[in-house]
């Protein structure tokens, strides 16, 4: 907030801005933003220090040797299978937004999921984060809005749809063990017919489009500040209905790739640490996983989908240590090293980009 004083005598136009106070709701939004984030960091932690073992029955005294003893070949082959989902997630990014290059997309996918790993609300950071960063790159305000929706839905539409394809395969493998799955199965159709209705309605109808809008008019009227949603929503609409139909294949090749790799880096990692469970055991564990990342509970599902996926696995028979070991594994793939990486792949962005803000003043001159 900021309070202008200006010269009464009139003899000088200037003014002067003094700092005031910010506002008591922007303050107590602050923190509690903060103090959610605290709490959902300090329950990921107790999850997978406290739970972890009491799921598993494996203390961490047990995870040391036994982690000694992961081969380092094995390590190194399952970070470059990492690498390889990433860039092929580049696919489903680049159909998404026309012009975008594999470059740039891993950039925006690793920058993007450090920031949603780390901050309060991180999610809405990486969005506004990708966003500046696209702008810098000349892509429209509408462009990155339908990339935004477009790869979101993909993304939940693959993580729903898995248990549905993962179930017959289940049935058939481990009649005895399917069961305890099959009400998450129902459950995850169900709530993947709703969501796919409503989402695909909305995006392949103008008039849903219109008619949402007029809503969110109507309901947030007083905050839009001369802003309209059913202008906003129907532009959005028609870049995203047209990004659809022109690259749905090429969204969903990228989508069914990134998933299969993920899948494998799962099965990697229980077979380096010698968990001892079968393909079927990996697929229902990997289908739980992909659901419990929705939940958003704690930053990234640290501690939820660590003991969920340790849960489904040792539903089927196999070895306690190397299953759970083999999860920290995983997670320490898809979930820590993306911190560390995509935290320098944005310090490397912003170098360059502040140094080709430095030069755009002498080329103009030139």
């Amino acid at each position: 907030m900021t309070t202008f004083l200006t010269d009464e005598q009139g003899s000088s136009a200037a003014t002067r801005a003094v700092p005031g106070p910010p506002s008591s709701p922007a303050v107590r939004r602050r923190w509690v933003g903060r103090l959610r984030f605290t709490v959902s960091v300090v329950v990921g932690i107790a999850l997978t220090a406290l739970t972890l073992p009491t799921v598993t029955g494996v203390t961490w005294t047990q995870l040391a040797p036994a982690a000694a003893h992961v081969p380092m070949a094995w390590l190194a082959g399952l970070v470059v299978l990492w690498l390889v989902g990433l860039l092929a997630h580049t696919v489903t990014l680049t159909g998404a937004m026309p012009g975008l290059t594999h470059r740039r997309a891993l950039t925006l996918s690793l920058t993007g999921s450090a920031v949603a790993n780390v901050l309060p609300l991180g999610g809405a950071a990486g969005i506004a984060l990708n966003y500046r960063m696209a702008r810098t790159w000349g892509h429209s305000g509408t462009a990155i809005g339908s990339y935004t929706v477009v790869t979101n839905i993909w993304d939940v539409l693959a993580k729903f749809l898995l248990p549905a394809l993962v179930m017959p395969v289940l049935l058939v493998a481990a009649p005895g063990v399917a069961g305890s799955f099959a009400y998450a199965g129902l459950a995850a159709a169900l709530v993947l017919a709703v969501v796919a209705a409503t989402g695909l309605a909305t995006l392949a109808s103008p008039a849903a489009a219109d008619r949402a809008g007029g809503l969110g008019d109507r309901v947030l009227g007083r905050w839009l500040r001369g802003r309209s949603c059913r202008a906003a929503l129907v532009a959005l609409q028609a870049g995203t209905s047209a990004v659809v139909r022109t690259s749905w294949r090429r969204l969903s090749l990228g989508m069914v790739l990134y998933t299969a790799c993920l899948f494998a880096l799962l099965l990697g990692c229980l077979t380096a640490t010698g968990a001892g469970v079968g393909v079927a055991a990996v697929l229902a564990g990997f289908a739980v996983e992909r659901l419990l990342t929705l939940a958003g509970l704690t930053p990234g599902g640290a501690g939820v989908v660590e003991v969920g996926l340790a849960a489904a696995l040792l539903a089927f028979p196999g070895s306690s240590v190397g299953v759970a070991l083999g999860v920290l594994l995983y997670r320490a793939l898809t979930f820590g090293l993306e911190i560390p990486v995509g935290g320098l792949t944005l310090a490397g962005w912003m170098v360059a980009h502040h140094r080709s803000v430095r030069r755009a003043p002498a080329i103009a001159v030139g």
